[in-house]
């Protein structure tokens, strides 16, 4: 993955804005890489022609973490210089500062870092396929965005849905629901009771913690959690028929389809209130996460591998 990465253009935004230029390291060595958590690599075929598709999933990893946390020490600054009576977690930069506007800058720049993200991992799984890349678009989600009103507009948990969006915008996004049912290809409605904005997917029924508590319970383990015999009952239960895979070699429970809302009353919930319009579908096959970082990682035998 080395010779992959980030473009000239991309770099030098990094290189000159006051948020980022310390992350280059950052930019370079995370670029085209998945992360753990709830990001993925789902690959299906395409309801409407039987083509085979690659979604992948995944944020803006570790030059957006830099970027969130030195930020935030910019905005409280300004919040107890402005309203000091205001939560630390509502602290805000004033978009019409010299801060702000720098911010708002390095948004954008971590906005092209993050596809050009994906397009290298799709770029590296046709090449090792040895096939040819039809079309393909991508969308970004909890992320903020200008709309013409001037205002900014924080679409946590949401997907843009009104017309241009985005400079290189097309006309679909997308919206996963569980790594068990299709991911879905949208239109936007630019529905007003949703702000323009439609999901960014099925979204938890509970917390991660909150879950495993209820798998523990139902399956009557011990103290120590679920065993590897009951991880491995649930995770054939619930993905059957399917190929999903784990990086880490561990499957992560928080992350199977029990884990997230019913994705029937999701698609209703769309059509009901108009949030999209539902174009075609991603079928699964199966998909590939990072798995239980907790327990016996790559990284982590390569750490205790050095220190030995």
């Amino acid at each position: 993955m080395g010779r992959f990465r980030p473009s000239d253009a991309t770099l030098a935004a990094f290189s000159e804005n006051r948020y980022l230029y310390s992350g280059l390291e950052g930019a370079i060595a995370h670029f085209a890489t998945q992360g753990d958590g709830n990001h993925f690599a789902f690959v299906g075929t395409l309801k409407s022609s039987g083509e085979t598709a690659l979604v992948t999933h995944h944020g803006s990893r570790g030059p957006g973490a830099r970027l969130y946390d030195r930020g935030i020490k910019v905005a409280n600054r300004f919040r107890e210089r402005l309203s000091p009576e205001t939560a630390p977690i509502n602290a805000w930069i004033p978009a019409d500062t010299e801060e702000g506007e720098a911010y708002w800058s390095a948004l954008q720049a971590i906005r092209l870092w993050t596809r050009e993200s994906h397009y290298a991992l799709h770029d590296m799984a046709a090449e090792k396929l040895d096939t040819r890349v039809g079309d393909r678009f991508w969308n970004e989600h909890n992320f903020v965005f200008r709309k013409s009103d001037g205002l900014f507009y924080h679409g946590k948990g949401a997907t843009p849905a009104f017309d241009g969006w985005a400079d290189d915008a097309t006309a679909l996004t997308l919206v996963p629901l569980n790594m068990a049912e299709p991911v879905l290809v949208v239109r936007g409605s630019n529905a007003a009771r949703g702000l323009g904005f439609s999901p960014h997917g099925a979204g938890r029924n509970v917390s991660r913690s909150a879950h495993i508590r209820a798998l523990v319970e139902e399956h009557g383990a011990d103290s120590r959690g679920l065993s590897p015999n009951n991880i491995a009952a649930i995770l054939a239960r619930e993905t059957a028929g399917l190929d999903v895979r784990f990086f880490c070699g561990n499957a992560d429970v928080s992350e199977l389809p029990s884990a997230y809302k019913n994705a029937a009353a999701m698609r209703a919930q769309i059509e009901h209130y108009g949030l999209a319009e539902i174009v075609d579908e991603v079928l699964p096959y199966g998909c590939i996460m990072a798995g239980d970082i907790g327990r016996d990682t790559p990284w982590r035998r390569r750490k205790a591998q050095r220190a030995g």
